[in-house]
């Protein structure tokens, strides 16, 4: 399943219209409706601006697999900043785990 196949059935399955989801993304309902008909491939910015105007995870917008050239790129890019992000988590969860072990600290 394409990017645009997916954002279209996110949109759909919200109840919210092309016009309303362009709106909030500041594109045109022609854009959205070529992004949409996967004539187009959005940017990663406008990936991220769906995302939070679905109010969905980055994630689901990413197709499970390479459908191309321009989807291999930004998968790529994608996977780039998912383990940029799970690095975040895991310092933060180790040192959440470190002080937690620090003596005099009381555990539940």
């Amino acid at each position: 399943m394409q990017t645009g196949t997916i954002i279209k059935m996110l949109r759909t399955v919200r109840t919210m219209s092309q016009g309303a989801l362009a709106e909030r993304l500041d594109v045109t309902r022609a854009y959205l409706s070529q992004v949409e008909n996967d004539h187009r491939q959005p940017s990663l910015s406008f990936l991220k601006g769906t995302a939070s105007a679905l109010d969905v995870p980055l994630v689901l917008l990413i197709p499970l697999e390479d459908e191309g050239p321009d989807d291999s790129q930004m998968l790529s890019e994608l996977r780039r900043i998912l383990a940029d992000l799970l690095t975040v988590y895991m310092r933060e969860w180790i040192i959440s785990d470190t002080q937690r072990m620090e003596p005099g600290h009381e555990t539940t």
